[in-house]
C-alpha cells in the first residue's frame, strides 16, 4: 500500500508529491491494524515536517489565529491599559466604556508603568490613573504619583484613637465634585466623600493593618492633591492624594468634569476603583 502526499503552494508549478510506503496486511483487521494506524499518523507528521514548511501547511489565517489564540487566551495588548482593563473584569468591576465618561483608578504600590516598587509608607509609591475607551479599546489619558496610604505623621500621630484608615481595595461609588477642606487649612477643589467606603484602622501604628478588621464609613476621605510635596507626610490623613498640585487641578479634576454624566448633572457621583499592584 502506498500513500500519497500533495502540497499546494502559492503556484500550481510547485506541487510537490510525496510517496510513502506503508506496509500492511490487507487480509486481516484486527487489533495490529489499529496499532499500524498510528505508526501511520507519525510517520505522515514526519513527512509533512521535513519536507515542507509548516508555514506552507497552515495557510489559512483563522488557522493561525486559533493557534495563536491557544497559546495565548488573551488577545489584547499587554499595555497599562489593558492590564488594569483585565483586572477590573477579573474582579467583577463595573467598567464604563462610554468614550466621554473617566474610570478613576488607583493603583497601590505601583510604579508609572504598574510595576510594584515596594508600596513603601509616607512615599508616593501609587498611581492615580484616569481610564477611558477610545475606538473601542482601554486607554489611559491620566497618570499621577499619588498615594491610598496616609501618611507617616498621620500613622503616629492618627486624628482618632483608633489610629489612622486605611481605606480598602474595591470599588465605591462614593465621591462628587466639590471643595476639599484640608485639616491643616488647605482649600481646593476635589472630590469629596459623599457615601461609605472601606477601611481598615491601624491601631498598632505600624503602617501595616493586614490584621485589621475592615470597617465601613464616611470619614472625610476625599481626593486632592498633595501640594507637591517629596513626601506624604501631613498631605493624607486616610485621603487618596495626587502628589502634583498642577497635575491635580489642571489635569486630573477637568479630566473628570469633562464626564458627560457630570456635564448632565453636576451632582453626579463618582465611582472609583483602588486595586493593588498585585491585582495588575
Amino acid at each position: 500500500m502506498r500513500f500519497v502526499i500533495e502540497f499546494d503552494s502559492q503556484k500550481e508549478d510547485d506541487r510537490q508529491t510525496v510517496e510513502l510506503p506503508v506496509e500492511a496486511e490487507s487480509t486481516s483487521v484486527d487489533n495490529r491494524s489499529l496499532v499500524g494506524k498510528y505508526a501511520l499518523v507519525t510517520n505522515l507528521l514526519v513527512v509533512c515536517i521535513v519536507v515542507q514548511p509548516i508555514s506552507v501547511l497552515i495557510e489559512s489565517q483563522s488557522v493561525v489565529q486559533s493557534i495563536q489564540t491557544l497559546v495565548n487566551p488573551r488577545s489584547s495588548s499587554g499595555d497599562l491599559a489593558s492590564r488594569v482593563y483585565q483586572a477590573m473584569q477579573r474582579k467583577g468591576y463595573q467598567v464604563s466604556q462610554n468614550p466621554e465618561e473617566v474610570n478613576i483608578i488607583y493603583i497601590r504600590g505601583a510604579d508609572e508603568f504598574g510595576k510594584p516598587n515596594g508600596n513603601r509608607i509616607n512615599s508616593w509609591s501609587d498611581r492615580r490613573i484616569v481610564l477611558q475607551f477610545r475606538n473601542g479599546n482601554p486607554a489611559i489619558v491620566g497618570n499621577w504619583a499619588a498615594t491610598v496610604k496616609p501618611g507617616l505623621p498621620a500613622i503616629k500621630n492618627p486624628l482618632r484613637k483608633t489610629g489612622a484608615a486605611f481605606i480598602e481595595p474595591g470599588q465605591y461609588r462614593a465621591w462628587r465634585v466639590g471643595t476639599h477642606y484640608g485639616i491643616f487649612g488647605r482649600v481646593e477643589e476635589g472630590l469629596v466623600q459623599v457615601a461609605p467606603v472601606k477601611f481598615r484602622r491601624d491601631t498598632n501604628r505600624d503602617g501595616d493593618v493586614s490584621g485589621e478588621p475592615i470597617q465601613s464609613g464616611s470619614i472625610g476621605l476625599n481626593q486632592h492633591s498633595g501640594s507637591n510635596q517629596p513626601w506624604v507626610d501631613k498631605a493624607s490623613y486616610a485621603c487618596l492624594a495626587g502628589q502634583s498640585e498642577n497635575g491635580h487641578l489642571r489635569e486630573f479634576m477637568p479630566r473628570v468634569k469633562s464626564d458627560r454624566r457630570y456635564r448632565q448633572n453636576p451632582n453626579h457621583i463618582f465611582k472609583t476603583t483602588i486595586l493593588d499592584v498585585s491585582d495588575l
